[in-house]
């Protein structure tokens, strides 16, 4: 029971540290995975909205057949370029709002980030 315990404390640890290591930047490429993910596939955000806190990043992974953006409906906050499939874009969001996004591909892929 105790090597049970210890076992689950272990994990727990080794989970909590992994998400920790996130990427920073608003660079296409391979980061580190993060816990604030947004899966791109079947032509759709996954999830759609996602709440995270000021300074956090968040990865979007295009797991689609195609090439995908992550565009800004207004503004300049996001602006990753083609995503092709297998490809990342990361972005840490410095600034508390409400970050609403599309692809500027296929119009009526849409998203949303609340930064808290």
């Amino acid at each position: 029971m105790k090597i049970n315990l210890i076992l689950i404390a272990l994990l727990f640890a080794i989970l909590l540290i992994s998400g920790c290591t996130q990427s920073t930047g608003g660079n296409q490429g391979n980061p580190q995975p993060s816990a604030n993910s947004v899966d791109i596939k079947n032509f759709a955000f996954s999830p759609s909205t996602l709440t995270i806190k000021v300074g956090e990043t968040v990865t979007w992974t295009n797991d689609d057949s195609t090439s995908h953006t992550v565009t800004s409906d207004s503004g300049s906050e996001l602006g990753s370029g083609s995503i092709s499939p297998g490809q990342t874009y990361s972005h840490t969001f410095n600034t508390a709002g409400t970050f609403d996004y599309h692809c500027s591909i296929h119009t009526s892929m849409k998203g949303e980030v609340i930064v808290e």
